[in-house]
């Protein structure tokens, strides 16, 4: 019996201390570049849209980014894209869910076909590479530091530099990687570095280090110049909710964003005793799926592309700023907010000078499927996504019919807006789209038709449509089919936005 308990205390422990040494995980990744991956072939797409089933043979990719020519092993990549963005700037998607963007320069891919055949395909008609599934790919990888880049890509890696050294007002320190959680670099030029220890304090100086050296976990070392940096977290196996979405998994994106599948809905006043510019009612049907922000866009997130561009930044009324929603914003603002992160992570931009809609090359559009940058919900999409899309339950507010549990609104905000995902979401997963801000829509206002209508936009009109109600309004105003508007200059303290985008 002795030897018995012995035993199990024993298999106790080393359990316990498997544990505390276990290096930190990270899902797979089932689907990359919005392709499933599956667990048997890799996928070829094609320029002229053939798909060809088949194994890679390459053993590696070449990639020569704007910062390093890195060698990545194919054993690693979970996807290529071969064309992305307004300069077709090529990127590869790793198993450990990194990114890095730049010029491929294998000139061809060796591909053995399903039936047996070799093929030897030149980079120039190729599309896009899905990487078959491999089981525990990722065994045995580290997760180490996360550096994140300006020009949208991230990765993990330990850095080498030991000797990162920030100058003050007061004095020069040297930074202790053991007690700082992040580093952010503001602006371009002279950057200014912000740290953030693990015990709360903060510091800002300048990064008197240069150029930091960095063992990538899929390999090679580089060398990445300080004004190529956006942001760096040194808490191992971590990874921000603010990296770009690239890769995805089958039901949402990760981060601030919810897959919104397409399916068809009522929209207008379902209930009765609405406003007259709710009416008539009229089914809507989507072609495409979308994503749309899972919070409205904070203070921190337009604060950044303020000190990015030099805009000046809009008041937050004294009630505070970090994850608050955004007010004081025209129409303007929030497109140029759009078009500033598109470009930022290497997406073609949506909107032109005028507010129209622009395809990936660039050409004005009014269909959805060709705008791949980021933009305003269409009205017709914001009110399926507050109702919950393909998962509504008939809720007249955005989750529920009781207006306290999802909103803030006059009689519950304390007169003023509150952080951003407070109050329950809907059944999508979707925060704050009754109350809290009103928020602006791509369409401008008109009236409503009887007629069914497929991917709904209207072009036509003055004034842009603004929904969802606010801290400043009475329940009404937050039910899901309430519409407002105003001039594309407008600018109010309980009007904000969230953005959206088309899954390619």
């Amino acid at each position: 019996m002795k030897k018995a308990i012995l035993l199990i205390l024993c298999v106790i422990l080393l359990a316990a201390l498997g544990l505390a040494n276990t290096e930190p995980v990270m899902p797979a990744i089932e689907t990359v570049l919005y392709t499933e991956r599956p667990k048997d072939v890799d996928i070829l797409l094609l320029r002229n849209g053939d798909k060809l089933t088949g194994t890679v043979m390459n053993n590696s990719f070449s990639i020569r980014t704007s910062y390093a020519h890195i060698v990545i092993e194919s054993k690693y990549i979970a996807g290529i894209n071969f064309e992305v963005g307004a300069n077709n700037i090529e990127s590869i998607i790793t198993v450990n869910n990194n990114r890095f963007s730049g010029f491929i320069d294998d000139a061809f891919i060796s591909f053995k076909l399903t039936s047996g055949q070799l093929l030897e395909i030149g980079h120039e008609h190729l599309l896009k590479i899905t990487f078959r599934q491999r089981p525990q790919e990722t065994a045995g990888m580290k997760w180490r530091q996360f550096i994140q880049l300006k020009d949208g890509d991230y990765f993990h890696g330990q850095i080498l530099t030991k000797d990162i050294t920030i100058s003050t007002t007061y004095a020069k320190i040297l930074l202790d990687f053991e007690t700082i959680e992040s580093i952010t670099l503001v602006g371009d030029a002279n950057q200014l570095a912000k740290v953030k220890m693990t015990n709360g304090d903060t510091m800002q100086g300048i990064l008197e280090t240069e150029d930091i050296e960095i063992e990538l976990d899929v390999g090679s070392v580089i060398e990445v110049y300080q004004d190529r940096i956006d942001m760096t977290f040194f808490k191992e196996g971590y990874v921000p909710d603010s990296i770009p979405l690239i890769v995805t998994s089958s039901s949402a994106v990760k981060g601030n964003f919810v897959l919104v599948e397409k399916g068809s809905f009522t929209m207008g006043d379902t209930w009765g005793g609405g406003d007259n510019d709710e009416k008539p009612t009229h089914n809507v049907t989507f072609t495409y799926n979308f994503y749309i922000g899972k919070y409205e866009t904070t203070f921190d997130e337009y604060d950044a592309f303020c000190e990015a561009t030099g805009r000046s930044k809009p008041s937050d009324q004294g009630w505070g700023r970090g994850t608050r929603p955004v007010v004081k914003v025209s129409w303007n603002d929030a497109v140029a907010y759009c078009n500033w992160l598109s470009e930022k992570k290497n997406l073609p931009k949506a909107y032109d000078n005028n507010g129209n809609f622009l395809d990936k090359d660039g050409k004005v559009t009014t269909d959805f499927s060709k705008v791949i940058g980021y933009r305003l919900p269409t009205e017709a999409e914001w009110e399926y996504a507050a109702r919950g899309g393909d998962k509504s339950k008939g809720y007249k507010y955005s989750g529920s019919d009781n207006v306290n549990d999802v909103a803030w609104y006059k009689d519950n905000s304390g007169n003023k807006t509150r952080e951003v995902g407070k109050k329950s979401p809907n059944e999508l997963g979707i925060y704050d789209m009754s109350g809290n801000v009103w928020e602006w829509c791509s369409d401008l206002y008109g009236g409503y038709s009887s007629s069914a209508q497929t991917n709904p936009y209207n072009n036509s009109g003055s004034y842009r449509v603004n929904r969802g109600g606010s801290w400043y309004g009475n329940a009404t105003y937050v039910l899901v089919a309430n519409r407002s508007y105003l001039s594309t200059s407008c600018t109010f303290h309980s009007l904000g936005f969230r953005i959206c985008r088309t899954v390619p």
